[in-house]
């Protein structure tokens, strides 16, 4: 095993990933750090997901899951390793799963509406909210009059001021 590529690096992380040590013994000096960069660009949970035929309750379980991706790597952040090369990758893997994240709930809202909390219960419509609220400006925008005319409707009971300050700052810097 002198050299290996980008594709058998994944590969063997992926093939390994229950056994960490595994991993270092397979791997050629040097390529511990590449692999970690690269494996933490990807996100914990596939984008690619067809949720067009899931049921309710899969649909609840799904924002529940998309909230712990939401919140995983987010403490290790403020709580973790103060070291930059680990709040370098605790980066990379936030961002990921906020875009893969994103892309889900997009796929939820069109398909089934804006989570609602007769649906998918106050725990639910805050999953979608909080994806929202660490989504880019423009992300946000594209959601802030649903957000809010669900909450004046008692749909949600996240309000979307904090929603709307975002927004409005977003407009006056375009």
């Amino acid at each position: 095993m002198k050299s290996l590529t980008n594709k058998s690096i994944i590969t063997l992380l992926l093939l390994s990933t229950s056994s960490q040590l595994r991993a270092q013994i397979s791997l050629p000096s040097g390529s511990q750090t590449q692999m970690l960069v690269m494996t933490s660009q990807i996100a914990d949970i596939d984008s690619s997901l067809r949720i067009d035929s899931y049921s309710l309750p899969q649909r609840r379980r799904l924002l529940d899951q998309l909230y712990k991706l939401n919140q995983r790597y987010r403490d290790s952040l403020v709580n973790g390793s103060k070291e930059v090369f680990k709040q370098q990758l605790f980066t990379h893997k936030v961002v990921a799963n906020d875009e893969a994240n994103q892309v889900l709930l997009d796929k939820l809202a069109k398909q089934f509406g804006w989570p609602t909390r007769q649906q998918y219960g106050d725990q639910g419509t805050f999953a979608a909210w909080l994806i929202v609220w660490h989504a880019k400006p423009s992300y946000q925008k594209r959601y802030y009059l649903l957000i809010k005319k669900a909450y004046q409707l008692g749909l949600i009971k996240q309000s979307p001021t904090q929603l709307e300050e975002c927004v409005k700052r977003f407009a006056s810097s375009n």
